[in-house]
């Protein structure tokens, strides 16, 4: 028969045992589920909150695709795990917002929660199914579907016209003040006479002159004095002919001259004036100031041989130049 301090002795050891034995054995995950609101119109938001209480060193699993039967998925998010108040265990959710297009009392159906511990063991964990009611928008107080409202009608009256009328006035004066005002600052139309052009031979000899009185040869610009007359002898067959002779090199001139009809006398003298600028120009040649002097005379010998005769009322049509 056991005496009494050895039962003694083994009550104690079984006491403080206790602690040990408690603290070695894992408590059971749990697992809740919210849902808000319960009652929506078609097509609102549902929040369903779905949270597991385990321990620190375990690990929950959700389903790869959560079946919610008449509703739909609007947006799902999962949380980390976070430490739970009450002791050591932690609490890991994930949050579902979703909405439902039917009528009526609608359940939201049940679904499995794995949760695994750091031994392996793994728990299956389900939720409760909740009840949702989805009601119509578009009925009364009494549950019956309410009738189509006729279209509202706007009231007419004096009042209601006033302003309409006052505006289109408004815009009528501002309109014609706009109108007198561009009327008053708009100017006639001002004709501005064409100038006929002056005569070929007119501006060459008018230009021979004053190339003449420039003094060029008595400052030594011999080279400028052949270029300006140059220019002057092309402007003038460019004017008077038609052909392009500031563009032109001296044979180009000349042939042009020729596919006018102008007489073979009247080209050499051109050849004569531009032949003799040329070698100024571009052969470095410095002729005698005599052979200088009498280049402008040419010129004008020249315009003068192919100025057309005035017309004389009645009389023979111009000529070309012989």
């Amino acid at each position: 028969m056991i005496s009494a301090q050895s039962a003694f002795v083994r009550v104690m050891v079984l006491v403080m045992a206790l602690p040990v034995i408690a603290t070695g054995q894992p408590r059971a995950p749990e697992l809740r589920i919210t849902t808000d609101p319960t009652t929506i119109s078609v097509g609102d938001p549902v929040t369903v909150v779905v949270s597991v209480r385990h321990a620190p060193d375990a690990r929950v699993v959700w389903p790869a695709e959560i079946e919610l039967g008449p509703f739909e998925l609007l947006n799902q998010r999962e949380s980390d795990p976070a430490s739970d108040e009450d002791d050591e265990m932690v609490r890991t959710g994930v949050e579902l917002r979703i909405t439902a297009f039917e009528l009526g009392e609608l359940t939201l159906p049940s679904f499995d929660v794995d949760v695994t511990a750091a031994n392996g063991d793994t728990v299956t964990l389900s939720t409760d199914t909740a009840t949702i009611a989805v009601v119509s928008v578009g009925r009364d107080d009494g549950g019956a579907i309410r009738d189509i409202k006729g279209p509202l009608t706007i009231p007419f009256g004096i009042a209601t016209l006033l302003p309409w009328l006052g505006g289109v006035a408004a815009l009528a004066a501002l309109g014609y003040w706009l109108y007198q005002r561009y009327r008053r600052r708009t100017r006639p139309e001002v004709v501005v006479p064409v100038v006929p052009r002056r005569p070929a031979h007119e501006i060459a000899h008018e230009s021979l002159d004053a190339l003449e009185a420039s003094g060029l040869l008595k400052l030594g610009e011999i080279k400028t004095y052949h270029i300006r007359l140059s220019d002057i002898v092309r402007v003038y067959a460019q004017d008077r002919f038609g052909i392009d002779a500031m563009e032109m090199t001296t044979g180009e001139v000349l042939g042009g001259l020729r596919e006018r009809g102008v007489g073979s006398g009247v080209v050499a003298d051109f050849r004569l004036v531009l032949d003799r600028c040329d070698l100024v120009k571009f052969a470095k040649f410095r002729p005698e100031a005599t052979a200088c002097h009498d280049l402008v005379p040419q010129g004008r010998h020249l315009v003068d041989r192919t100025t057309p005769a005035e017309r004389v009322p009645g009389g023979p049509s111009e000529a070309h130049a012989a």
